[in-house]
Parts: C-alpha cells; sequence; structure tokens
C-alpha cells in the first residue's frame, strides 16, 4: 500500500481541468501579450513557471511562441504533455522546483500565472525564485506574474464546499491562518476508477507578502520594475488589489 501524501497536486492532477473549468486561461493570455505590445516586446522563447496542466502554455504555443514549462509535480506535467501531443504542438515540459530550476539556455520572456509564486512561504524561496528567474532569461527579457496580496488572502472566509464531476467528488475546505497569515485549502478527493472509488487528501497554502516586499527582491534578483497593476488591467495596483501583476524587465 502506497504511503498516503497531503502533498499538493498529485491525485488532484486527475480532475484539476475539470474543477479549474472556469479558470480564465484565455484572457490572461491575451493581458500577457496585451504587456508585451505595451512595451514594444516581441519575444520568440517563452518560460512558463508552475506550468500546471499546461493551460496557459498551450495557449502561447497556438500562437506561435516556442514554449518551456517548468513545474514541479510530475502528476500535472503528465497531463500537461498528454494534452500538447493530443493538440500537436510541441511544449518542453521540465520538472524543477521555482526556486532552484535551470535551463540549458536563457530565453526571451518569462510568466507565471494564478498566484503560483503565493505557494512560497518563506521569504528566502520568493527571493530564490526570482534569481532562479533572472538566470533563466536574457539580458532584456520581461517576466510577468502575479500574485495574491495579503488583503486578498485575508478576506477569503473560512468554509467548506463540494465540488463534483462525472468522476469525481471533491471536498474543498478553506482557512486562513491570521497568524501566519497563511490561506490553506484542505482537499478530499474521491475519483471513480472502475467500481471503485479511491480517496485522495491534499493541502495547499499560499502566503502573500506586501508588494514592496517584491520590489525590493525583484531588484536584488537583477529586475527592473517596470510597473505592478491590479489584475489584467493597467491601473497601479495598491495593498487593497486582489490580484496584482507585476511588469518586470532583466537588466
Amino acid at each position: 500500500m502506497s504511503k498516503p501524501t497531503r502533498r499538493p497536486y498529485v491525485h488532484f492532477a486527475e480532475v484539476y481541468d475539470q474543477i479549474m473549468a472556469d479558470v480564465p486561461y484565455r484572457q490572461w493570455a491575451d493581458y500577457i501579450q496585451g504587456v508585451w505590445a505595451r512595451f514594444s516586446f516581441e519575444p520568440k522563447t517563452v518560460l512558463d513557471l508552475a506550468c500546471g496542466t499546461g493551460n496557459l502554455a498551450l495557449l502561447l504555443a497556438e500562437r506561435g511562441y516556442q514554449v518551456t514549462g517548468v513545474d514541479s509535480s510530475s502528476n500535472m506535467l503528465e497531463v500537461a504533455r498528454r494534452k500538447a501531443k493530443s493538440s500537436s504542438l510541441y511544449i518542453d515540459f521540465v520538472e524543477g522546483d521555482m526556486r532552484s530550476f535551470s535551463l540549458e539556455r536563457p530565453l526571451d520572456a518569462a510568466v507565471c500565472v494564478f498566484d503560483s509564486l503565493n505557494y512560497l512561504l518563506e521569504p528566502e524561496h520568493v527571493q530564490s525564485a526570482y534569481k532562479s528567474v533572472s538566470q533563466a532569461l536574457a539580458p532584456g527579457g520581461l517576466f510577468i506574474f502575479d500574485v495574491n496580496t495579503p488583503a486578498r488572502l485575508a478576506a477569503i472566509p473560512s468554509e467548506t464546499s463540494l465540488m463534483e464531476g462525472r468522476n469525481h467528488y471533491v471536498v474543498w475546505s478553506d482557512h486562513y491562518d491570521s497568524a501566519r497569515k497563511w490561506w490553506s485549502v484542505r482537499l478530499t478527493g474521491f475519483i471513480k476508477q472502475g467500481d471503485y472509488w479511491r480517496r485522495f487528501d491534499e493541502t495547499h497554502r499560499e502566503r502573500a507578502f506586501p508588494l514592496d516586499d517584491h520590489r525590493k527582491w525583484l531588484q536584488e534578483a537583477g529586475f527592473a520594475v517596470l510597473g505592478a497593476y491590479h489584475s489584467t488591467t493597467f491601473y497601479p495596483a495598491s495593498e487593497d488589489t486582489s490580484r496584482a501583476y507585476f511588469v518586470t524587465e532583466k537588466e
């Protein structure tokens, strides 16, 4: 019998795309291209950091970019590779940790969406991630990413909901730890396999840092911060913003 795990994005990967079917990946891809246009930037090669099941990576590849996807979950990458193959798209999916990954050659641009960087719970982890991205980019490359703000995480109510699909049930329980300033969600899921249901348990945690902390860490990693905006807009972000988009350039 396999040892039970609460690591995120293991068995959840099997039903992730069904549960997240309403996530606006296409809107995010449009916004990223809009940012590139706003700054007269024309990348050819793009890093999708924390690419998950490849939803954004596939959209960018469909639009003609050469995409490399990096994610720490082999289960999520397995789904991403199947989707790319079925769409006849070549994307280089690489298993790697956001804090310490490396690529064979520098790329033109990097993106990281859906508050993936909030999964890094300590300041030094975020700093390491920014340094890794800097090393993965060519000089002048743009790094665009989003983060949930402290205000956003603190506003998430502690509640439990049930999500169900054609082959799964997932109990989703939110909780905010005001002492640690962590938001966590505990997933208890059941996936149908033939005549049986297989249970899994995962815990996902996020932490948010002040926007000025991100600016400082980015500059230390060799980035110039070109802007921090309200989600998918060009209005300046503030600490009251729920999701902030940073646009940075490797100096």
